[in-house]
């Protein structure tokens, strides 16, 4: 007896005399054939592909934080207090006893959510956190890059350069929103790209709800209302009513939850987004920051000498296949990279702008680590175009090779800091305040030992985030001279002492590594406070007194 199973083109003839389930295994047998060639030719493929690299970097995360805990910093200690206070129904206090204004509210929404419903800590909850945004990050990019490139050779390196770049493998290992907030992005990003195709009010909710939660995430996230607006105009299919009520939607739905925090901080602290000061830094002094963050992303070291040349082709490789006709600014890709471009555009930008008026950290990798991916796009978009063109000029069927051997051989340069920096996060066990040197402080471990001196007296330390994060306790920051990075001085007529209440018990926790210098000494404040030292220990002192 014989039964005929008929695949694609031919039929096969199997016996299935006394083998009963012969028949059955047979037909699973060739399904999965099927499925397997299927898997392999389509799209289903790249999509698996993107998800398993997602996959590995979300572990090599995983399996570092989880070992040596995420890095902390002292931004890490304000989402990490609100988070904790706001489990427990406090609000978003932070760990000096003020209300979260300068961070934006939503890292630590979500970690206070995760402790609500799992009791996992925060600080423990971040790694975890950390590792499944860089994995979904990664599985987002690969979906991405097979919207804008026909290659899957060009695709798979530009997933691989999001698993191995430094910029993001250093933003993984830290509790900090950066992470988060690139999650948002390509959030954005990928679900406007489904907007321009259908056009339709979901798309639009969800890419619209993306750039809301970036607002919430980063105050420089507003600059996506701005991408998010101009796209719809110029990039949507819609008719120009549509596009009109469309950017209405948008802009209720983005506009909407940041105006509501930024009056709750006004309410609350007189301040929009927290006291600012003016910076140290000139605009051209910041773009040279950021010209010099940016370039070694992409190129050796040894070339960012001569790279501002490479800047400046990069307009004239445009306008020549512009005019060759490979791009059009109409076309439909410019119409796909053009929000990505837009974004790069618009978010570097207001880093250069806020970064001269406003003091805050130097520009560096972690101010600009949003732009990585989406400028990834768009020398990944070029490096097909130049690719067809080659072929077109060359007839080589082996160019596609050359060009992904000449992308390989410039990803290994970026690639030898990625494992630098992960040879130093392993060798510190930790960075920031999580660190083994921050660990083993002896000042700290008194501290931990003695309590006590949190409930009797006001703490104050010249690092004060690390004091909360090691020992639990609520710790303010001793007087600033001047403010961060700024040469603007505090309006205190030079006297530490009127920056402390009368009749307040003080205890000072004075740290000899910390590297803030616009605080003022101990020995300044000593010239106008009689103070008590209760411990001397080789890594710090600690101090009482009492304000009169």
């Amino acid at each position: 007896m014989e039964h005929s199973l008929k695949t694609s083109d031919k039929h096969l003839s199997i016996p299935t005399d006394g083998v009963p389930h012969l028949n059955s295994i047979k037909c699973s047998g060739l399904e999965f054939i099927h499925f397997a060639k299927r898997l392999k030719d389509g799209n289903l493929f790249k999509y698996v592909t993107s998800g398993i690299v997602g996959i590995i970097g979300a572990a090599i995360i995983l399996s570092l934080t989880y070992r040596y805990g995420a890095g902390l910093t002292p931004d890490s200690a304000a989402y990490l207090s609100a988070a904790s206070n706001l489990a427990e129904d406090n609000g978003f206090l932070t760990y000096n006893g003020l209300h979260l204004v300068i961070q934006p509210p939503l890292y630590s929404i979500i970690l206070a959510v995760i402790k609500k419903t799992t009791l996992v800590d925060p600080r423990i909850a971040a790694g975890y956190l950390n590792a499944v945004l860089f994995g979904f990050i990664i599985y987002l990019s690969g979906l991405l890059l097979l919207r804008y490139l026909n290659s899957f050779a060009l695709v798979f390196l530009g997933i691989v350069s999001v698993l191995l770049s430094y910029t993001l493998i250093q933003a993984s290992f830290m509790v900090l929103s950066e992470l988060l907030f690139i999650f948002l992005v390509l959030l954005f990003l990928y679900y406007f790209g489904k907007y321009q195709m259908k056009g339709d009010f979901i798309s639009l909710f969800l890419f619209s709800a993306s750039a809301s939660l970036a607002c919430l995430t980063r105050y420089t996230g507003v600059i996506m209302i701005a991408a998010g607006i101009l796209s719809v105009v110029f990039w949507s299919k819609n008719s120009n009513k549509e596009k009109f009520w469309h950017s209405v939607i948008f802009l209720l739905i983005t506009v909407l939850p940041i105006s509501l925090w930024i009056i709750r901080n006004y309410f609350i602290s007189g301040t929009l987004v927290g006291l600012r000061a003016s910076s140290s830094y000139t605009l051209f002094e910041n773009f040279s920051f950021l010209y010099k963050t940016v370039l070694p992303w992409y190129l050796p070291l040894n070339l960012t000498g001569i790279s501002f040349i490479l800047i400046l082709l990069l307009p004239v490789i445009w306008i020549f296949f512009k005019s060759s006709g490979h791009i059009s600014w109409n076309g439909d890709g410019i119409k796909l990279i053009g929000p990505s471009l837009l974004f790069v555009l618009l978010y570097a930008g207001i880093i250069l702008i806020s970064s001269t008026t406003t003091a805050y950290d130097r520009i560096s990798d972690r101010l600009l680590s949003p732009i990585y991916i989406p400028m990834l796009f768009i020398l990944f978009f070029i490096a097909e175009r130049v690719l067809i063109w080659l072929r077109e000029k060359t007839h080589l069927k082996s160019i596609t090779l050359f060009v992904v051997i000449g992308i390989v051989l410039l990803m290994s340069f970026p690639v030898k800091k990625t494992i630098r920096v992960t040879e130093q996060f392993i060798l510190q066990a930790g960075w920031g305040f999580s660190s083994q040197e921050w660990r083993e402080n002896r000042t700290i471990k008194y501290l931990n030992q003695h309590k006590h001196l949190g409930k009797s007296y006001t703490l104050y330390s010249n690092e004060p985030e690390a004091v909360y994060i090691l020992t639990c306790l609520t710790t303010k920051c001793s007087p600033p001279k001047r403010f961060y990075n700024s040469p603007q001085l505090f309006d205190i007529t030079g006297n530490p002492k009127e920056s402390w209440r009368k009749g307040e018990d003080v205890c000072l926790v004075w740290l000899t590594n910390s590297t803030r210098s616009y605080l003022f000494s101990i020995d300044e404040l000593q010239k106008h406070i009689s103070m008590t030292k209760i411990a001397s220990l080789k890594d710090g002192k600690i101090y009482t007194f009492l304000i009169k």
